[in-house]
């Protein structure tokens, strides 16, 4: 089969766009197995997809509530502060904070069941009173969509199976939550924050090097690819928290200067110049001159700084005009040096508050956000036989002014 019709299988490629006040945000995501006969799209989305040869792509626009559910008035919930329910986690108890997200459950039995998990935003509390915001985060933004075919399939004779509704599938799962209440920060930190399971010298649990991968080779591929967006033939650049992989092709002619804590991963990263052993948890401050690099990479380790808001003035202390800022992460750590903050956080909150990093600065403009969702795995990846869904990779990228 040459196009696309009502009776395949599709690989689709989706791409949305969407602007909160703060950043641009792109979501990413491969819908692998689309039934065109039974699934679900927006208006209009099925008939501009039909008849796509392969490679092929569409872009179109929603308005607030054409792709998503639009807001309603019974979608603020208000409640009593004592109706919050109490959990822990690492032994605290967690403290609600305005412009997070709770599952509806917690709001209260006169509510919801206990068990809905469905995300609320928190939009005010003070002793006596909760307002929850139980809209979708996007309910009310514009949202431009791109649809690539990858690939196609004549589908096997239906059985029946799963329904899709694709933006519900892409969108249903955290893309919105890392856009603040508008003119609002949101209550990220409290004084547990940065508790970790080991409170022991980071030092020490560096001392000995580790030669591995922190995501697989597909996500760190397309890691690299977003991080040579920004990055231009000729640049110095400062690879923050630096490993065994600084996520940057050898064919870059650039100048890569590493920060980290263990000399021998940084030996054996190829694409280091030169590279300084310094422990940010101990001394929060670079070691470098003002003004010194075009670009400073953070690849999967934002999560173990416990002064976070110190190193992103840092980093843009280091930076020159117009120096640009980029922030990895994905879903995998060393669960003993992982801050307590971190832990707490949906990952598209975790978007967020790594944007308030930047943010808290004053120093940063043209703020973006990208994730990347629901790739295959590689083949020979270790992890294969536990999941063929390849590791989610988030960017936070910000220019100084």
């Amino acid at each position: 089969m040459n196009r696309l019709d009502n009776e395949s299988l599709a690989e689709i490629c989706f791409e949305v766009l969407w602007e909160s006040s703060e950043a641009l945000h792109r979501e990413h995501f491969l819908a692998p197995r689309v039934n065109m006969w039974r699934d679900i799209f927006p208006r209009g989305m099925k008939d501009a997809l039909l008849g796509l040869e392969k490679g092929q792509e569409i872009e179109m626009e929603f308005g607030p509530g054409d792709a998503l559910p639009g807001r309603k008035d019974q979608d603020i919930v208000r409640t009593g502060a004592r109706d919050f329910m109490n959990r822990e986690f690492m032994g605290r108890e967690i403290v609600p904070g305005v412009g997070r997200f709770y599952p509806r459950g917690l709001l209260g039995a006169a509510h919801f069941f206990p068990q809905d998990m469905r995300p609320c935003r928190l939009l005010f509390r003070d002793n006596s009173s909760l307002v929850a915001d139980c809209a979708h985060p996007l309910a009310d933004k514009k949202l431009r969509v791109k649809a690539r075919l990858e690939d196609m399939a004549v589908k096997d004779c239906e059985t029946g199976g799963r329904v899709n509704h694709w933006m519900e599938v892409i969108l249903g799962t955290g893309p919105g939550m890392q856009a603040r209440i508008p003119g609002t920060a949101t209550e990220f930190v409290s004084s547990q924050s940065f508790e970790r399971a080991d409170q022991s010298d980071d030092g020490l649990f560096y001392s000995s090097p580790r030669f591995v991968e922190h995501i697989d080779s597909r996500a760190g591929n397309f890691l690299g690819r977003e991080y040579c967006r920004s990055i231009k033939p000729g640049m110095r650049i400062l690879d923050l928290m630096a490993s065994v992989t600084s996520h940057l092709p050898q064919s870059l002619e650039a100048k890569v200067v590493g920060l980290g804590l263990n000399a021998l991963e940084m030996d054996a990263n190829p694409r280091l110049d030169a590279y300084t052993v310094h422990d940010l948890n101990r001394c929060p401050v670079l070691p470098y001159q003002d003004e010194s690099f075009d670009a400073v990479l953070c690849s999967l380790s934002v999560e173990y700084l416990i002064h976070p808001v110190a190193i992103a003035a840092e980093v843009s202390r280091v930076l020159r005009p117009n120096g640009v800022f980029l922030v990895g992460f994905s879903s995998r750590w060393f669960p003993p040096k992982v801050t307590r903050l971190w832990q707490e956080l949906h990952e598209f909150e975790r978007v967020g508050f790594v944007l308030d990093l930047l943010l808290h600065t004053g120093a940063f403009k043209d703020l973006e956000s990208l994730s990347i969702r629901n790739w295959y795995r590689p083949a020979d990846d270790p992890h294969i036989q536990k999941t063929w869904i390849s590791d989610p990779v988030y960017v936070v990228r910000g220019k100084i002014s």
